[in-house]
């Protein structure tokens, strides 16, 4: 048997870093972001077509696509009783590929007319946060900003999604039989049913509901968590104030309100 020499050692060696690297770099391409579409302007929405074909509109060739952008933003702004100056950011996240994604971190700032940040909020939880390729979620939050007298120096969000590819099937609920009933105050509650129209229990429901205006442009969400278990073919009435909206007439320009939930399990 023939030994091998030092230099030879020393190319084997080589052959076998190069593999690693190239092995890491594939492995690094399951991993997406995309931010708020068209310059960070709020409501701006893709068309139909090229959601259902892919980017840039090409068709489907059969090669695996993981994909997810933001197709409509909603943007609150108000002063309370106490003079605090409140926002109100919301999102619609679209799965524009042909493979499930999970969204992950979400962020979405408040932009000043200066073009500053005058606030972010943070915490924020799609619904569902597993989406199937052509499906949407919604997200959105309320924060107070600090620093203004006046809500109109508010004037744009720009918002993030992180998301990655997944194998996981969603425990998917129905919601319906939505209503949004004004509040004297000025704000506003929806309310609704949720049934569970899985096959397993769901113990941790999360449920958003998006308001749209007349020309279907997204003004908003609500969300909620019943602290419930709710049996296979059960249903459960819920109302929800949160996150608080109370821009002035809110509730008036909602004529159309669409709701998702489902049920929320730890992902190892």
């Amino acid at each position: 048997m023939k030994k091998i020499k030092g230099s030879g050692i020393v190319w084997i060696l080589l052959a076998v870093v190069l593999l690693i690297a190239s092995v890491s770099a594939c492995a690094g391409g399951n991993r997406g972001a995309a931010d708020t579409p068209g310059g960070h302007t709020p409501d701006n929405r893709q068309g139909t077509a090229d959601a259902q074909q892919g980017p840039e509109g090409k068709q489907d060739t059969g090669k695996e696509n993981m994909s997810a952008e933001i197709t409509r933003t909603a943007l609150l702004s108000w002063k309370d009783s106490i003079d605090n100056i409140w926002a109100h950011g919301a999102i619609e996240i679209t799965n524009t590929g042909n493979v499930p994604v999970k969204v992950g971190d979400i962020s979405i700032s408040f932009v000043g007319s200066d073009d500053s940040i005058l606030g972010t909020a943070s915490m924020i939880l799609p619904v569902p946060e597993i989406i199937k390729p052509g499906e949407t979620a919604y997200a959105g939050d309320s924060t107070i900003i600090e620093g203004i007298d006046d809500p109109a120096e508010i004037v744009n969000m720009e918002a993030n999604i992180d998301f990655d590819r997944t194998g996981s099937e969603p425990q998917i609920l129905e919601v319906k039989d939505l209503k949004i009933i004004p509040a004297d105050i000025g704000g506003a509650k929806v309310t609704g049913r949720v049934e569970n129209t899985s096959r397993d229990n769901a113990d941790d429901i999360r449920i958003i509901v998006a308001a749209f205006d007349e020309n279907d442009k997204l003004l908003g969400v609500y969300t909620d968590s019943p602290d419930v278990t709710l049996a296979p073919g059960k249903n459960m009435g819920f109302e929800t104030s949160y996150p608080v909206i109370k821009a002035e007439g809110f509730a008036d320009k909602v004529k159309k309100l669409a709701g998702k939930a489902y049920n929320w399990t730890f992902d190892f």
